[in-house]
């Protein structure tokens, strides 16, 4: 047990909650490689020979994926196992010892820098010139998808810019004065989920079977798209779209690109949605079909992706070849244990157990703190610990977490210290969050009457048009001696009902300064008050429950920030702090490009990386597993085109999912906290861990929670 110097907290090799159970460990693999398992006699020794001598050892199962070129195969390749390696060494086992002309073969990744990636390592193999990886189809779904459906053209549409999107809609939803006022963001995301699924190609609109779509919200989608085609216009998922429409529009331009894409290899199989199923499929009819993924990782459900593609493969091709990449390089046998441990309890998945090679065992450790705060503080400590050890330097400590909010309390007392840390992408503070700002703005307004910026903000959430009022806002301030505040209660132009309602929230707003932040956030939030919550739920009314959950999630963590001040003014004062220390670490990392620090993402945006030593905070139930995997029962549009009775299987398998993906990021050292109070209640271990200490389920279904009610 180590004890940090406040004697509070401590951690253990294993999860509080878990009693007297063993350590899960992964099984030691034989370590046999090419040149133990090709003979010099065979065929093609000379070509692994090469690789030998490029430093590149195969094992058992990697030396069968790269052999197996013929027909359709289905490669499940487990974390860390090797997988980029075994795409490019079988792309060049075609070049090379098949001979395959270049332009055969089509390679398809999910990003741009994977595809840049295996282009780079093809190059590096003995044997393969620049010409040949030149020649090679290489590329993204997208980018694929955009030269076929291009090509077909006589003018070529543009890409609309997000801002752009988002201008065009909020237009159409003004002028088509929709009983619902949605969010751009909101109706984009819908509109994306429905053309990843097919259920919107083009013109063409089968939208019958998809539960919570409203029908104003379906109308300028419609309406949307039909200002697209008058303008020549495209979004992203067209892209895919359009290349089946075109595929099946053309069937003499189909059948030349099958004769020409005799072999293709896609990568990342589990991510792959509907839509891109059915690209790859008109295109693959004649081709050998090689799919690579790990249905073990696949954590983007919530974006369309489809799990469920790749583990039907076997039916949809029942003479395909199998092949399990089951060793991994990565990790120690703990950390591939645990792993191991957590995933085997998900029932829709490929079976493996990963082995791993001689070494040290590389147990993970368990934190246990008193709250989110003091879990900040604790993780704050043992990368000082860590760093000052000199075995570590700051770049390869990694912090992963469920959500943004989730990390708020870390995110802040690192701004306020001098350990250096990235997070990637300049993101705003959780205090600037779009759904974040406008209840500040409303406790800023009850202290600031006079804040233009504040008045500007919540004129939405009082449900007064900007474009209109703001001005005459302004004006009567000037004209009367009145503040902003006082000024909004005598709008012109307004029902008499509505503008007594003002007059109240007006009297109300200039209430709130005087009680405590936390109960001034409830009151903005609820109707008594500001009614932000109702207003919230009708902007929001039609997006995928994940995004309404997360927002509610973000709300939650607000008032658990605010709980520990005694004022609204000392309050946002903390907060401009933190905003103003943010932009100066941006500023700082801007002008010191090579300063590197502690990562902090997410665990969706940690997925393919890898870290000496990862932290994954927040291991409690209902954030890990999230609370919208949990109950499902309060969130049915969880997943439209899910049916209720798996809604909650698979919305928990995901967050399973979500966990080993999270685990297996560790190179070295895993350290997983897991708080004793989160957001002022008590908080359990995450099940997840406790099911794969002591090998029993710890996640009562619906249907399991309803009998015990009974």
């Amino acid at each position: 047990m180590m004890q940090h110097e406040n004697g509070m907290d401590h951690m253990e090799p294993v999860p509080r909650g878990a009693g007297g159970a063993s350590v899960p460990r992964a099984l030691i693999a034989d370590g046999l490689t090419s040149e133990q398992l090709v003979r010099s006699d065979e065929a093609d020794a000379l070509f692994f020979r090469a690789l030998e001598g490029s430093g590149m050892y195969l094992n058992e199962a990697q030396i069968a994926a790269v052999r197996a070129v013929d027909g359709q195969v289905l490669i499940n390749a487990g974390a860390g196992s090797g997988k980029t390696t075994v795409l490019t060494c079988r792309a060049a086992y075609l070049l090379l010892v098949r001979r395959v002309p270049p332009e055969n073969i089509v390679l398809v990744t999910f990003t741009r820098q994977a595809a840049r990636q295996m282009q780079e390592r093809l190059r590096s193999i003995a044997g393969v010139t620049d010409g040949m990886v030149r020649r090679m189809i290489t590329g993204t779904f997208h980018s694929l998808a955009r030269t076929i459906y291009f090509h077909k053209l006589t003018e070529q549409p543009r890409m609309m810019s997000q801002k752009q999107k988002e201008y065009v809609l909020s237009q159409l939803t003004k002028e088509m004065a929709t009983g619902e006022q949605y969010e751009p963001e909101t109706l984009l995301a819908l509109l994306a989920y429905l053309k990843n699924n097919l259920y919107v190609v083009g013109s063409e609109w089968n939208t019958r079977d998809v539960d919570g779509l409203k029908e104003d919200a379906r109308r300028v989608l419609m309406r949307y798209e039909a200002y697209k085609r008058e303008n020549n216009l495209i979004d992203y998922e067209d892209l895919i779209t359009g290349c089946i429409e075109t595929l099946a529009a053309h069937p003499t331009y189909r059948e030349a690109l099958q004769r020409r894409m005799t072999y293709i290899m896609v990568d990342e199989y589990q991510d792959t949605n509907i839509a891109q199923y059915e690209m790859i499929r008109q295109l693959s009819e004649r081709a050998s079909l090689c799919v690579v993924g790990d249905p073990d990782q696949a954590i983007y459900g919530w974006r369309g992706a489809d799990p469920s593609i790749m583990l039907r493969f076997p039916q949809e091709y029942p003479n395909c070849t199998c092949i399990t990449l089951d060793i991994n390089y990565r990790s120690p046998a703990g950390v591939v244990g645990l792993g191991n441990a957590v995933i085997r309890h998900n029932e829709d998945r490929f079976e493996k157990e990963l082995k791993v090679l001689p070494g040290a065992p590389g147990l993970p450790m368990y934190m246990t703190a008193r709250s989110a705060e003091h879990e900040a503080e604790c993780v704050l400590a043992l990368i000082t610990r860590l760093v000052e050890s000199g075995e570590y330097a700051y770049p390869d400590i990694a912090v992963l977490y469920r959500t943004h909010s989730t990390a708020r309390t870390l995110y802040e007392k690192l701004l306020l210290s001098d350990v250096p840390f990235t997070t990637h992408r300049d993101e705003p503070t959780f205090y600037e969050r779009g759904t974040i700002r406008p209840v500040l703005d409303f406790l800023r307004l009850s202290v600031e009457p006079y804040s233009e910026q504040a008045l500007s903000s919540i004129l939405p959430c009082l449900y007064i048009s900007r474009a209109r009022y703001e001005k005459e806002i302004h004006v009567t301030a000037i004209q009367q001696g009145i503040s902003y505040l006082e000024a909004i209660g005598h709008l012109e132009g307004l029902p008499a009902y509505q503008k007594r309602k003002l007059q109240e929230r007006a009297t109300w707003l200039a209430s709130i300064a005087r009680i405590s932040p936390l109960q001034a956030i409830k009151e903005v939030r609820n109707d008594a008050g500001g009614g932000y919550d109702r207003f919230l739920g009708s902007e929001q009314d039609g997006a995928v429950t994940y995004h309404k959950e997360i927002i509610r999630d973000d709300l939650l963590e607000l008032e658990e920030a605010a709980r520990r001040f005694a004022t609204v003014p000392e309050f946002l004062t903390y907060i401009d702090t933190i905003v103003a220390e943010k932009e100066l670490h941006r500023k700082r990392q801007r002008e010191q490009v090579a300063l590197a620090g502690v990562t902090l993402q997410t665990v969706h945006a940690a997925k393919g990386l890898e870290y000496p030593v990862v932290i994954v905070l927040g291991a409690i139930d209902g954030v890990m597993p999230h609370s919208i995997a949990v109950d499902p029962d309060e969130k049915a549009d969880f997943w439209l085109h899910k049916k209720t009775d798996v809604r909650w299987q698979e919305a928990v398998e995901e967050e399973r999912r979500l966990a080993y993906v999270a685990v297996t990021r560790a190179k070295r050292d895993l350290y997983v906290s897991s708080p004793l109070y989160f957001r002022g209640r008590p908080a359990a271990t995450s099940p997840f861990l406790l099911e794969a200490f002591t090998g029993r389920s710890h996640i009562a279904s619906p249907a399991t929670k309803e009998e015990t009610k009974r």
